[in-house]
């Protein structure tokens, strides 16, 4: 705006061409509006710049948070592992304790076969002993009363 108050100046001072005039008004329109587009470009470079450092540290953020999270991700595989590991072992575990678990089993059912049949025994042992034990108590009965 000084620019063009001294086109003004200028022309009334001096008598000069209206198309030296209306060049001279034009060429203070245009530094008028280039000055306006500088400081508009400064202030869009400055918040280009001010954009983009948001941008790179955001993006910084999230590389970091990126990390994390495949830190966090690789630690969850290893206890996955891990535990898979675990599981695996306990089934064979499990598995071989079953097998064991049958065979005693079957043996405990062997036993109890055994110690059922050796009970009869014995039941059949003691009503032979009765049986042996009345006859005798007869035999001591009759001797008793040829004896008298």
């Amino acid at each position: 705006s000084s620019s063009y108050s001294n086109a003004l100046n200028n022309s009334s001072n001096s008598i000069m061409p209206p198309e030296l005039i209306q060049l001279q008004l034009e060429n203070t329109d245009l530094r008028s509006r280039l000055a306006a587009l500088t400081d508009t470009q400064s202030e869009s470079k400055a918040e280009l710049l001010s954009l983009l450092e948001q941008q790179t540290l955001h993006s910084s953020q999230l590389e970091s948070k990126l990390h994390q999270l495949n830190a966090g991700f690789a630690a969850i595989e290893k206890e996955r592992k891990m535990l898979r590991k675990a599981a695996d072992m306990a089934n064979r575990d499990r598995d071989e304790v079953e097998k064991r678990c049958g065979v005693l089993e079957r043996h405990l059912k062997l036993r109890e076969g055994e110690v059922g049949k050796l009970a009869e025994r014995c039941r059949e042992q003691e009503r032979r002993i009765e049986g042996f034990v009345g006859e005798r108590d007869g035999w001591k009965d009759e001797v008793g009363k040829v004896e008298r």
